[in-house]
Formats: structure tokens, sequence, C-alpha cells
């Protein structure tokens, strides 16, 4: 980056280079063609020179100057002139000329300018010689001067400053979409998953080796997260042949309280390791992704419910699809239902589409869940009751974080709601599919 800073600022040096030079020339140029700069000075000279000569020979001496300079206006005046022309209150300057004293004993009494002469007319000097006599000098042409700069600088300025915006432009967009698109990588990373994001690494050399160093470590995490997984579930696995062991072990056994509690708790580990296994599963399943019809799939979920006898409702307005893993998403909703059917006599479901966004909700009017607890019992092995225990008729905190993990996977959200009236409602929100019918 300090590289591409050092070029700008040299590029914009060169620029500011041919600009002045480009300035110098045009003034050069004007003051070269410009005759009310000369004529300006002739009246200078015109002015010391009848400073300097003696009162009976001044008209003949401007008379003189008059013939070698046609141009020349200047001439003498009276007291009554200048009263008439001079504003008691008025300005005490006019432009470059300050009214008082000056060089060789003169004095600049008055000026008029446009406001009295009219627009474009150069300005007259009442000059007051060192005599006591009076003087009207007209100080260049009649007419507006000519202009300092022209059409072609105009146009070249206009060049460079084109020039110099898009340069800025390009620079600031070379500069800032990079650390965009790190930055919304860096944010959507680990949102839903661990799959990573690749950042293209181009933009500045600083720039360059940050999303390098971005994308080496989203592999790190990802490679972690699945040896991590990987890991668990062959723990999970191998756990399965000696918990068979010691069942068949307790199989032999005479019937009796403590070969019952034993088979109990041996149940409850297979159950517990099942579930691990299951969310350990989420994220990694060959599932083929569909586009999956929701009103359909809900309606078939509802009818297997009360098919078993529990009570459960179902209000689905339009038709509307998403695309996810037809199995997971099952897998997902019936969590939902089975913790609203523990925990309330009956259960909701209400399915519609606003914004391009589809929306379920899974409806109980149970206990709920306080608002302080609720991001909590989205973790995984978290369960609501405070003493953490298992018991009969207990889940082990894996049913919400396995809702979740699929949902997300389906770029998809799960909140927990209350229920107005009392109750909990889990709220699942899907894009649409898109091209749908």
């Amino acid at each position: 980056m300090l590289y591409q800073i050092l070029v700008l600022m040299a590029v914009a040096g060169l620029f500011m280079i041919l600009v002045s030079a480009v300035v110098t020339f045009q003034i050069k140029e004007h003051l070269h063609n410009n005759l009310s700069v000369m004529n300006s000075h002739l009246v200078s000279v015109a002015v010391a020179k009848l400073n300097d000569t003696p009162a009976e020979d001044r008209e003949a001496v401007l008379l003189q100057m008059r013939r070698d300079a046609p141009n020349l206006n200047v001439w003498f005046v009276e007291e009554n002139d200048l009263t008439a022309a001079a504003d008691p209150g008025g300005r005490k300057r006019f432009g470059p000329f300050r009214l008082g004293d000056t060089l060789l004993g003169m004095r600049i009494e008055h000026v008029l300018g446009p406001k009295e002469l009219g627009k474009g007319a150069p300005p007259r000097l009442f000059i007051r010689l060192d005599d006591g006599n009076l003087i009207l000098a007209e100080w260049g042409f009649r007419g507006p001067p000519p202009p300092v700069v022209g059409l072609p600088f105009y146009l070249f300025v206009g060049f460079l400053a084109l020039t110099f915006c898009a340069l800025m432009i390009w620079a600031a967009r070379s500069l800032v979409k990079p650390m965009a698109e790190l930055a919304q990588s860096a944010t959507s990373f680990g949102e839903r998953s661990t799959d990573p994001v690749p950042v293209s690494e181009s933009g500045p050399k600083e720039v360059r080796e940050a999303g390098a160093a971005f994308n080496r470590m989203q592999l790190r995490i990802n490679r972690f997260v699945e040896k991590r997984t990987r890991t668990l579930a062959a723990i999970s696995h191998d756990l399965r042949t000696p918990l068979t062991r010691l069942r068949l072990r307790l199989d032999l056994l005479e019937e009796g309280d403590i070969r019952d509690r034993s088979l109990e708790d041996l149940n409850i580990m297979e159950q517990q390791i099942n579930a691990a296994l299951s969310f350990l599963r989420d994220g990694a399943s060959s599932e083929q992704v569909l586009r999956i019809d929701v009103p359909s799939l809900l309606q078939s979920l509802v009818d297997q419910y009360l098919d078993l006898g529990f009570s459960i409702e179902l209000r689905c307005t339009g038709k509307f699809s998403i695309m996810a893993r037809r199995g997971e998403l099952v897998r997902a909703l019936s969590n939902l239902v089975d913790n609203a059917n523990h925990y309330a006599a009956g259960v909701e479901i209400e399915a519609s589409t606003r914004d391009n966004r589809i929306r379920i909700d899974v409806i109980d009017h149970g206990p709920g869940i306080a608002e302080e607890h609720r991001e909590r019992l989205l973790e995984p092995f978290e369960r609501g009751d405070a003493a953490r225990q298992i018991r009969k008729g207990t889940g082990f905190g894996l049913g919400l974080a396995t809702s979740k993990a699929i949902v997300e996977a389906a770029s998809g959200t799960l909140e927990l709601l209350e229920t107005q009236g009392g109750g909990l409602t889990v709220r699942l929100t899907f894009p649409v599919a898109r091209n749908q019918a």
C-alpha cells in the first residue's frame, strides 16, 4: 500500500507541475500581447515627465508625447473638475490605486472607475503634481482587457481534472474493494458453517497478504473442525461395542432391581450416543439438496403425527418451495414437534411467505422458555431443567441444536419466540427457491 500511495503522490505532483507550467505560459503570453500593460507604462512615464517639466513647458511636452503615442490619454484639468467628480464620503481605494501621496511629490486625489465611466472603461486618475497642478490620466485602453486564459487552457485543465478524478476513483476502488470483500468474508465465515469463503488475493501488497492469510486461516479452522468431528464421531461409535457387551452380560443376570436399573442406564447411554452421532453428522450429510414443496412436506408430517394420535394443526397459505435436504428437514421439524408435544397438549404449525422469505412457525401453549435462557438452549447439550440431570423422559440438550444446524445448512435461521398468550414459538425462516413456478 505504501508504494501505491507514493505513486499517487508522484502523479498528483506531476499534474500540479503541468498545470503550473501551463498557467505560467498563458500569463506570459497574455502579458506579451496585452497592449493595456504597455499603455499603463506609457501613462506612468508621461505623468513622471510632466511632473519634472516646468509648468510653462508642459503643454508642449504633452503635445509631443501625444504625437509619439496617439493612444496616450492625459489631460490638464481644473480644481472644479475634481470637485465635481470627487465624492467626499467615497472610497479611499480603487483596485491597485490607493488615494494619497505617491512618489516624486505627487498625489492621487481621486479615481473614476467603471461605476462612473461605464462597463469596460479603463480607470481615470486625478493626479496632483508636486507644484499643485492637476492632470487626469486614463490608465489603459478602452474595452475589456484580453483574457488571461482562453478556451485551450480550460480544456486542458478540465482534461487534467477528469483524469485525476478517474485516477483517484480507480485507486480508491482498488484499495477499498479488497478490504470490503475481506470484511464480508470474515463476517459470513462461521455463521452457518466452517466451509471456507475464499477471498480474492488482489489489490495492494498488504491487502493481498491479508487475504492470503485469511484464506489459510479458514482452511486450518475447517480442517480442525472436521478432525474434531471425526474424532468425536469415532469415539461415540466405538462406545457401542462395550455397551453391547454390557447389555449381553446383563441379559444373563437374573431379573432384579440392580439388573433393571443397569439396563435403564445403558438405554440412556445408547440414546446419548445416538443423539451425539446425529448431531455430529449435521452438515456432513451425503443427502442431495432438492427443491422441496413446503406445504406438501408439512402436510405429510402432520398426517404422520395424526396417525399416532397426537393433536397437531396445520395452517398453510400459498404454494412455495425451498432448496434443502428433505430427510434432514423432516428430522429438524420432527424434533421441534416432539419438543412441543412433550411440554404442551397440542401443536400448531403455520407456514407463509413474505418478502421472498418462507416462515414456518411451530407453536405450542406450554410453559415456554424465559427470554434470558433462549440463546443458551440453542447450544448443544443445554437443557431447560436447572439441575442438568438426565432423567427418564428428558432429552440430552441436542434437539434444538440439531434442528438449528439443519436449518442453517439450508441457508435458514431458527428463533425462539414467546407465543401470544403463553408458550413457545419456534420460527424457521428460509429463502424462497429461485426459478419458482
